[in-house]
């Protein structure tokens, strides 16, 4: 599972980010590209970054998806989705989804709010 070596780059830059700079409030991951059922990713990146990172606290920790680039199958109509077998808005059949890379963004928000 690839979520094991992600959880160990998301632990390091997070140690690298939050020394001496990042107050209570909790960190975002922003999830684009790559074409994974969104519960199971989630579940286990937790797991990985439990483990690899057992020092740091993040039960305060957000995964957010955000929609990828799809072409249905049926009629030819592009259209966004978060869930890789999310049908089309137009006619219900099958997306394809378009090739783009994996990439997590990572967010520190202080307690109001507000990104760090």
């Amino acid at each position: 599972m690839h979520e094991a070596g992600l959880a160990v780059a998301v632990a390091d830059a997070l140690r690298r980010e939050m020394v001496g700079s990042h107050e209570e409030g909790h960190v975002r991951l922003l999830v684009s590209g790559g074409h994974v059922d969104t519960g199971d990713f989630d579940a286990s990146l937790r797991l990985h970054l439990a483990l690899a990172a057992p020092d740091l606290d993040l039960a305060e920790l957000e995964i957010v998806h955000l929609p990828a680039d799809r072409v249905c199958l049926g009629c030819g109509v592009p259209f966004a989705s978060i869930e890789p077998d999310e049908p089309c808005p137009r006619c219900g059949g099958s997306g394809l989804s378009v090739p783009t890379p994996e990439r997590v963004e990572i967010e520190l928000l202080r307690p109001d709010g507000r990104v760090a």
